[in-house]
């Protein structure tokens, strides 16, 4: 079972999960976990049959992010955080952290092709209609032999789009399966890169965006990116829509200052935006707030 298919391993039942494990501060059965997570009930005189789908796919997609050890006793195979906040981070680092060949990559690999239809033609992405999305996605993954098993279905949908709304890469919208917006993961790993490069200080924008890549890499030059964009024969002449939209968004808001020099040729160009209020073509300096700035 992977990430997806486990559709009632949400990601708060597996921080809940994670949680008790560490507060435990000891393996734990899986009867034991039951008894906690799942407790016994009744009804009058009547003991209810405890659920075990629920729990079983809990802790099967906390092993898909390789956040637990196989078999029982069960422990956790990480430091736990406290907040769910800190969760997103640690489940984001771990899928991004797993090879290719992983069966449950195909997440980000997924959110790459978003990516980049985005920019190849964004009206496309604006609509309801489940299985033709999901067939044209199951398509940049080639399959041997017809009765081999796709990589992506309509079943599937649901449970990607939660797991990467709840890792702060986009949202579903009333017209849209899902929108690509990465803003708020885009800010918390450039508050990592400044953390040790410094903050309130320019820095090289290609430097820094080379840096963004390798810790998302579903974002223009990562890994996952450049091997979709092989898969679909799809490549941006500038900075993807997505992520340029989302850095202007941040410079907006105050979170980060973009610098454009003049026509400089190291200016990394920005997709154009006919709805952009910034003005910028791109940019050559970066520099992150260590708190948001509203001067801007």
């Amino acid at each position: 079972m992977s990430l997806l298919t486990a559709t009632q391993g949400t990601p708060n039942r597996v921080f809940g999960l994670l949680r008790l494990l560490s507060e435990a501060g000891t393996p734990l059965s899986v009867e034991t976990i039951a008894g906690w997570l799942v407790p016994e009930n009744t009804i009058g005189n009547n003991e209810v049959v405890r659920p075990k789908e629920g729990l079983e796919q809990t802790l099967s997609a906390a092993r898909s992010l390789r956040l637990l050890s196989d078999g029982s006793p069960v422990t956790a195979t990480a430091e736990v955080p406290n907040t769910i906040q800190a969760f997103a981070d640690l489940a984001h680092q771990h899928l991004c952290d797993l090879p290719a060949t992983d069966a449950n990559a195909v997440v980000l690999k997924v959110y790459a092709w978003f990516v980049l239809r985005e920019d190849r033609d964004a009206a496309s992405l604006h609509r309801r209609e489940r299985d033709g999305l999901a067939s044209e996605i199951d398509g940049a993954f080639p399959r041997a032999k017809d009765e081999d098993p796709k990589a992506f279905n309509s079943t599937k949908i649901a449970p990607w789009v939660r797991w990467v709304s709840f890792l702060g890469l986009g949202m579903e919208l009333p017209n849209t399966i899902f929108f690509p917006y990465p803003a708020e993961r885009v800010l918390r790993e450039l508050r990592r890169i400044a953390a040790d490069a410094g903050f309130d200080r320019d820095m090289d924008f290609r430097e820094v965006q080379k840096e963004l890549s390798k810790r998302a890499p579903y974002l223009d030059h990562g890994d996952v990116f450049l091997e979709m964009s092989d898969r679909t024969g799809w490549r941006p002449r500038t900075l993807s829509r997505v992520l340029s939209g989302a850095l202007r968004e941040l410079h907006q808001e105050g979170e980060i200052r973009l610098i454009a020099l003049g026509d400089s040729a190291d200016r990394v160009q920005f997709a154009p935006d006919p709805n952009d209020l910034t003005g910028l073509p791109g940019a050559n300096r970066i520099r992150v707030f260590e708190e948001a700035s509203r001067a801007v």
